[in-house]
């Protein structure tokens, strides 16, 4: 439970919450509600995409193609039905594609590991999402310093010498104050989840 939660609920993206990738030609025509759909659930689309893949840009790539592949099928989808059970799986045929192409380049998940991963993680979304906001308001809670250096440490292309430069302290005291920071984090959201009830 540990691994998935620390795996799933941080982030180190330059993107805003809410952002929509770039605008493409689309065949159908948008509606206004098709549209709304969409931007609420880029955060969800994205933290399940990154739960699928390690590298960072593979990443990016993948949701920037989901979001294409959404836009482009709008027409399919019927307004009222579950926006999120099509969206992602959208993204998890993304994926797999993604997967096929780069195969012989790098070692990647084999195809039914995916598929197993995308099955538990879309039948936990919700408890993600419930982890997700706990982690924010715990982010939150934190005093200035220690919130400032979470920020630090996952800007984009953050890395603890250059964190610990800009400090003026040793890496190896920044690394231990961010391991103390993550455990009082990981604590802070087990005990919101419990007290949401959620296990």
């Amino acid at each position: 439970m540990r691994k998935n939660s620390e795996l799933c609920s941080s982030s180190d993206s330059p993107e805003r919450p809410g952002d929509v990738p770039a605008a493409v030609a689309v065949t159908p025509p948008l509606t206004e509600d098709f549209v709304r759909e969409v931007v609420r659930h880029q955060d969800r689309l994205r933290e399940f995409i990154r739960c699928l893949l390690f590298n960072q840009q593979d990443v990016d790539d993948v949701w920037q193609e989901t979001n294409v592949i959404l836009l482009k099928k709008s027409g399919d989808f019927r307004l009222g039905s579950d926006f999120w059970a099509w969206s992602s799986q959208v993204a998890r045929y993304q994926v797999l594609s993604h997967c096929r192409r780069v195969r012989r380049q790098r070692l990647i998940f084999s195809e039914e590991l995916i598929a197993a991963l995308a099955d538990d993680l879309h039948g936990r979304s919700e408890e993600i999402d419930q982890r997700r906001v706990s982690l924010d308001a715990c982010v939150a809670s934190l005093p200035a310093p220690q919130r400032k250096l979470v920020e630090l440490r996952y800007a984009p292309n953050a890395s603890i010498n250059e964190i610990a430069m800009s400090l003026g302290r040793p890496a190896g005291s920044v690394r231990q104050t961010l391991y103390r920071i993550r455990e009082a984090l990981l604590a802070c959201v087990e005990r919101r989840m419990a007290a949401e009830g959620v296990s």
